[in-house]
């Protein structure tokens, strides 16, 4: 008899929960992290969800402001790195960092992967939480054979799908030059790419010939195999790459014209901290996490129509001193994508 009430009573539960999910509808929801700053340059708290005015491609959207800890927004960080032989000095410099990023930027609940980027596009490190994991992934990244090749933008592409289904913030540090050599992938691709996953990227560039003019002469050559080479002690250390002052006048010249790390940066919320030495790249760091610990996240439903590309505007009507930065886009799918009903 128990037996029998039983089956009837879940046959009934699953008779409701059937009811139920044919009117349940599955909403996606737009997060949009916000650096507030004074004209100091320091950081801005304090603020509440309605003192910010969201429009999504100009209609006004109802926001909330969550909980930004790492325990209820996990970090997923993807670090990629230039790694052409041209980058070897900056690369002495980026192996002393590995024991900042936990501390500093995901906190333990937070997961780490390292990926290199040259002529090909390597993973250091799968997604961790691994201190120590960290760490070696950091060190271990030598520069390769190609001397200028710099796939930075199918390197993005690609960390972007790897960041798809991950949970929580999501974030891509790049660590090189502030340009793009060799990609398949164009700037709009890359700029999709990371603004459907809703992808900040933050960026630590450097000059490759500058930093070779300061660079200490251990800092010149790396002492360990490349890559593809990583088990045949016969393999030569890489030799410094040379000093072209003509090289200098260029980039320098080039770089106020073609910033791939500007746009990717200014599209989706983030900042570029450019470095030279040593305590330039420390400090990137440093100021990485506090910039992202000291956001603002809010979100709000993401809207059906019209699907594509999304603009996003963020402001504080209340304070028109304040300096404001946020993603800029998001993409919707076809109707029938962004909202869906469970049967």
């Amino acid at each position: 008899m128990l037996r029998r009430v039983a089956i009837c009573l879940i046959g009934s539960l699953g008779s409701v929960a059937a009811q139920d999910s044919q009117f349940h509808v599955q909403t996606k929801v737009v997060q949009v992290p916000v650096t507030v700053a004074g004209k100091d340059g320091r950081n801005v708290d304090g603020l509440a969800a309605g003192d910010f005015l969201v429009l999504d491609n100009g209609v006004r959207q109802e926001v909330t402001l969550d909980d930004f800890s790492t325990s209820s927004a996990p970090i997923s960080l993807a670090i990629v790195i230039q790694t052409s032989k041209i980058s070897t000095p900056a690369l002495a410099k980026i192996h002393r960092i590995g024991g900042m990023i936990q501390p500093l930027v995901t906190g333990q609940h937070g997961q780490v992967a390292v990926a290199t980027f040259n002529s090909r596009i390597q993973w250091v490190q799968d997604f961790t939480s691994d201190d120590d994991k960290i760490r070696s992934a950091m060190n271990s990244v030598r520069a390769g054979l190609a001397m200028q090749d710099a796939r930075m933008l199918d390197a993005v592409a690609l960390a972007a799908g790897h960041l798809e289904q991950r949970l929580g913030r999501k974030i891509l540090l790049l660590i090189s030059e502030s340009r793009d050599r060799g990609s398949e992938t164009k700037v709009s691709q890359a700029l999709e790419a990371v603004g459907r996953e809703g992808i900040e990227v933050f960026a630590a560039h450097y000059s490759a010939y500058a930093t070779s003019l300061i660079a200490k002469p251990k800092d010149q050559t790396d002492l360990s195999a490349p890559p593809e080479f990583p088990n045949d002690p016969t393999e030569a250390p890489n030799p410094p790459p040379s000093v072209n002052f003509l090289a200098i006048l260029s980039e320098l010249a080039r770089m106020g014209k073609t910033n791939t790390v500007q746009a990717l940066t200014q599209a989706t919320g983030g900042s570029d901290y450019p470095f030279l030495k040593e305590r330039g790249i420390e400090s990137a760091i440093e100021k990485l996490g506090v910039e992202v610990h000291s956001q603002y996240l809010l979100s709000f439903p993401q809207r059906g129509e019209p699907s594509g590309m999304h603009e996003i505007e963020v402001s504080v009507p209340s304070r028109a001193d304040l300096r404001i930065r946020s993603r800029r886009v998001y993409w919707t799918d076809p109707a029938g994508d962004a909202q869906s009903k469970t049967n």
